[in-house]
């Protein structure tokens, strides 16, 4: 039922977008193709609305059409880059739902002699017109330093125990892993780690097994947990909120990613005493600047192969400043 709504969400989506703009061969207007996954969590739904928002706005702006596509699977972002191709567009903005799934359509673009703008998650084996990403790698790199600090006493007294809630198998986790791992002292153990699919239900469920089926010497080794996204986070701080096993909560500090308004309340109104809560800054708004590589694509611009959005750790010192920002803000602004 999931695939047979999605494939019908793609049919609107092509349907609605025909009628509004009509057809691109009716015209001599330049033509931008845009591909992203389904909302399949809270972090892409806000993305989508900022990309088709900055969509409409910057082909208003410069007279352009565009065709903007969403599909929740690989196979159905295949048949929408196919749909678009044909429509001969000037330029592709293609954010895979997986890398490697979508290397044949992206070499298909290129094939066709159409610019292409990857973002957020990579083909591996694929060299685009441009890569642009927030900045996992220094994600990654950040936390392993923020928790070297954090746990700086007990580091130098023997080992701490953390579990690890990956995202999926894209290459976005795969660089805030590495990243982790190569400035994180390797006195910390990796307990067991999960993969979560951006789920909040997921993780709160995998933690609540852990807490069930783990020995009481287990749970209590337990002092840090890395995750990749704040939803995640919000399905174990459920899951510990629920627990009322005969372990001890050792949990001293949990980090998550995006830094969205439901995180501030973490800080605003902390749910334990004494876990720490940090978060990086990820916003769903960054989107717009890949539409915008687009825009200066077609506009003759030669553009860099590698684009990182930077980054920044938010915790209970700076949430208040942060919340004054204008990265803050745009991302509220829809």
């Amino acid at each position: 039922m999931k695939k047979v709504i999605s494939i019908l969400s793609v049919a609107l989506l092509i349907g609605s977008s025909l009628f509004a703009q009509g057809a691109s061969e009716t015209n001599s207007k330049k033509l931008m193709g845009v591909v992203t996954p389904a909302a399949d969590h809270g972090f892409t739904a806000e993305s989508i609305r900022h990309c088709e928002a900055q969509v409409k706005k910057v082909c208003d702006e410069n007279g352009y059409e565009y065709r903007f596509m969403t599909a929740g699977e690989s196979g159905e972002q295949s048949n929408a880059v196919d749909t678009i191709l044909a429509m001969k567009p000037d330029v592709f903005v293609l954010w895979p739902v997986t890398g490697d799934a979508l290397r044949s359509s992206a070499q298909s673009i290129q094939e066709a002699g159409v610019p292409l703008i990857v973002y957020d998650r990579f083909i591996e084996g694929i060299t685009p017109d441009a890569e642009i990403s927030g900045d996992n790698t220094e994600i990654g790199l950040d936390c392993g330093k923020y928790f070297n600090k954090v746990f700086a006493d007990e580091l130098k007294k023997g080992t701490v125990g953390y579990l690890e809630f990956k995202g999926d198998s894209s290459t976005v986790p795969m660089e805030r892993t590495n990243g982790f791992e190569k400035t994180a002292s390797p006195n910390f153990i990796k307990e067991q780690s999960f993969v979560t699919n951006w789920s909040q239900q997921t993780s709160m469920e995998q933690m609540e097994s852990y807490l069930n089926t783990k020995s009481v010497e287990e749970i209590e080794s337990i002092q840090a947990i890395f995750t990749h996204d704040d939803e995640i986070v919000f399905g174990i701080v459920e899951a510990l909120k629920n627990y009322s096993g005969p372990a001890k909560i050792n949990i001293k500090l949990i980090s998550g990613v995006s830094a969205g308004e439901g995180y501030m309340d973490l800080f605003i109104n902390p749910p334990f005493k004494d876990i720490q809560f940090i978060t990086y800054t990820f916003s769903p708004s960054m989107v717009r600047d890949a539409i915008d590589l687009a825009v200066d694509v077609l506009k003759g611009k030669k553009l860099q192969k590698t684009y990182r959005v930077p980054t920044e750790v938010i915790d209970k010192t700076n949430y208040k400043e942060y919340m004054q920002t204008d990265i803050y803000k745009v991302r509220y602004s829809l």
